[in-house]
C-alpha cells in the first residue's frame, strides 16, 4: 500500500490546480462564444423586446437608472 503525507498531498493539488482548471476550461468552452445559426423569427423578437422593455421599466421604477445628462445614464446592477 502506498503511503503519503497529507501536507504533501495538498501541496501537490495546489500546484496542479491552475493547470487542470485551464485544461478543463479550454475543453468545455470550445473556441469561444457560440453564434446563432438561424435568425430570430418575429414572435421571438417581439417577446424579447417586451421582456427587455419590462426590465427597463422595472429598473426605472426601482431607481436603478440615474440620468447624468440627456445622452448619458448609469444603470446600477445589484
Amino acid at each position: 500500500m502506498r503511503e503519503f503525507n497529507i501536507d504533501d498531498f495538498f501541496k501537490e493539488i495546489d500546484e496542479k490546480q491552475q493547470e487542470v482548471n485551464e485544461r478543463v476550461y479550454k475543453l468545455f468552452r470550445g473556441n469561444g462564444r457560440k453564434t446563432r445559426v438561424r435568425p430570430r423569427d418575429e414572435d421571438e423578437q417581439r417577446c424579447l423586446d417586451i421582456i427587455c422593455r419590462e426590465k427597463w421599466m422595472r429598473a426605472v421604477e426601482e431607481g436603478k437608472i440615474r440620468y447624468i445628462n440627456d445622452r448619458e445614464m448609469d444603470y446600477f446592477v445589484d
